[in-house]
């Protein structure tokens, strides 16, 4: 074969560049001429995961939102959740529920349960200091114990004072306490209700003690703000050592937009009750979101001895004109659970074979028309020539009236006359257990799955009763038979056999329509990335004491 000419290949490469094809040297005649493939983009390199400290940082002031302010700060006082949230942190309880639900020791270093179930002996932990720097021991355990034994006005009096026969100190740190009967809750209810308060502040400050309590908390007492805030500083004398951080706020924010837009803008290092609508957002933000199916039953309360609600079959029609599907999917963005008898399904009180009542709003009408109810030409019913008017109770968050809103348009379609009433929440508290309401919608939330819930709080002289069931004649009955369930499953110890037990309350609660059971929701709390080494214990409660800020 000829040779090329350098004309040659100088017309060859001209006619390879006109053609888009471009060389990258000149190759021997022999040789195929290459054309240059772009290389592939390199993939790009994921960004460094922000390294942990090795050490936690000390300083810094913990801020925290909640959605009411506390009824009062003396924890043997307290009768709800928000008041917990303000001032939990300077108490601290005698044993703690792990995620699993059982009890580990903190106050209480070990306990010890008698054969016959009647007396427990609590070996309570040594070097505890109250904040007045007086000595936590077994004398000062029985002191806080027996003052809540002694004040009928203490939430936890009937409990305490039913079920308590004596209480002995065997040394400085070892007390025995002796039952009246068998109480297969013993350890969880001592675990709230035996939080120690200083006794030396109790008996000078009197009255005044809830202005400036003192316990044995990470953090002790600095300044209370009603409606604005409550601040707490370091305890450096703290048993388990002082916090990594200075100092703790707590701030009241009832409305639950303006908790959202303080998280957004990191002015809130954590925050309760977050509305699921908002979870989007929030992680968007940034904002690590934390849910736990809470302990507890949400219900439309029926006062079973004043106005209409007295009637079986009012009590029944209303139960049927709550459309809860409804609810649950405006309110609460499908967050819940259908309660069937105020029980969620994970609890081992939870029985398939009760009975769950339906919306069926044609039923309702059925039942109230049974009732001699006429409905008239607006569509409201009267008897005797009285409107069947029904007063929803509520108090003024922001949650809780718009589903008292919800239910006043479903009980009118049916034709009740149904008015709201919006106190704020000490008065709402006070006007329900007066009794001054005919249904409202109320939640209840307790420690665990596997203790209190089952029994839904009814007992005749509970605290939370406020059904006023013990003032209706025809329910006295009732009211006793349930006494006596609760009493008698208090007293089986093993579990399987208490759990069966309940379902007898259950099913009487059904049958005389004694609440309307609506769901049983999740808890869910906001925390910043910043945040290190927190717990969330009780589903509902923070423990701080390890946390520390990085911002």
């Amino acid at each position: 074969m000829a040779r090329l000419t350098d004309l040659t290949i100088a017309l060859l490469l001209v006619l390879l560049l006109t053609l888009g094809v471009t060389v990258t040297a000149c190759a021997p005649a022999e040789e195929e001429i290459e054309a240059d493939v772009p290389e592939e983009p390199e993939e790009p390199e994921e960004p460094d995961e922000p390294e942990e400290p090795d050490e936690p940082k000390e300083g810094g002031v913990f801020t925290l939102g909640i959605a009411g302010g506390p009824v009062s700060l003396d924890y043997h006082r307290q009768r709800d959740w928000h008041s917990r949230h303000a001032c939990m942190f300077m108490y601290d309880q005698l044993f703690i529920l792990d995620e699993n639900e059982d009890l580990r020791p903190h106050l209480v270093e070990s306990w010890e349960m008698a054969e016959d179930g009647l007396s427990y002996v609590f070996e309570l932990r040594e070097g505890v200091k109250f904040h007045d720097g007086t000595d936590f021991n077994a004398e000062a355990l029985k002191f806080s114990v027996r003052r809540q034994m002694e004040d009928p006005e203490y939430p936890r009096h009937p409990d305490l004072t039913d079920m308590i026969e004596e209480m002995e100190v065997i040394d400085e740190y070892t007390i025995e306490f002796i039952l009246q009967d068998i109480e297969a809750d013993f350890l969880n209810i001592m675990s709230t209700s035996g939080v120690p308060v200083s006794p030396t502040a109790v008996e000078e400050m009197g009255d005044d003690f809830e202005d400036a309590p003192v316990g044995t908390g990470p953090f002790k007492f600095a300044d209370y703000e009603p409606d604005s805030h409550v601040e707490m500083v370091r305890f450096d004398d703290y048993w388990l050592g002082p916090s990594h951080m200075d100092g703790l706020k707590v701030r009241i924010i009832p409305e639950s937009s303006t908790r959202v837009i303080e998280l957004e803008t990191g002015t809130l290092d954590a925050a309760h009750y977050i509305d699921a609508k908002d979870i989007p957002r929030l992680e968007e933000a940034g904002v690590i979101i934390e849910g736990r199916t809470v302990p507890g039953y949400q219900m439309v309360v029926l006062n079973l001895a004043d106005g209409p609600t007295v009637d079986l079959n009012v009590r029944r029609a209303i139960a049927r004109s709550i459309d809860r599907h409804l609810i649950i999917d405006e309110v609460l963005e499908g967050q819940a659970e259908l309660s069937r008898a105020g029980v969620p399904s994970v609890s081992p009180f939870y029985h398939q074979d009760v009975p769950m009542v339906e919306f069926d709003p044609e039923e309702a009408a059925a039942l109230l028309d049974e009732a001699g109810w006429i409905e008239g030409d607006d569509g409201l019913r009267e008897k005797d020539g009285e409107p069947l008017q029904l007063t929803i109770l509520t108090a003024d968050r922001e949650e809780r009236v718009l589903i008292s809103e919800i239910l006043q348009e479903q009980l009118r379609a049916v034709g009740f006359d149904a008015e709201i009433a919006s106190l704020e929440w000490g008065s709402y508290l006070d006007a329900m257990r007066a009794g001054d309401f005919d249904i409202s919608y109320w939640s209840l939330a307790g420690d665990a799955h596997r203790t209190g819930t089952g029994t839904a709080n009814i007992h005749s002289d509970a605290h939370w009763n406020v059904s006023q069931i013990a003032d209706q004649p025809e329910l006295v009955e009732i009211m006793e038979r349930i006494d006596d369930i609760i009493d008698e499953g208090a007293t089986i110890l093993d579990d399987d056999e208490r759990f069966a037990h309940y379902r007898d309350f259950q099913q009487l609660a059904y049958e005389h329509q004694l609440k309307v059971w609506m769901w049983h929701e999740k808890g869910f709390m906001a925390v910043q990335p910043w945040v290190h080494d927190y717990e969330i214990y009780n589903y509902q409660a923070f423990w701080l004491y390890d946390t520390w800020l990085d911002r």
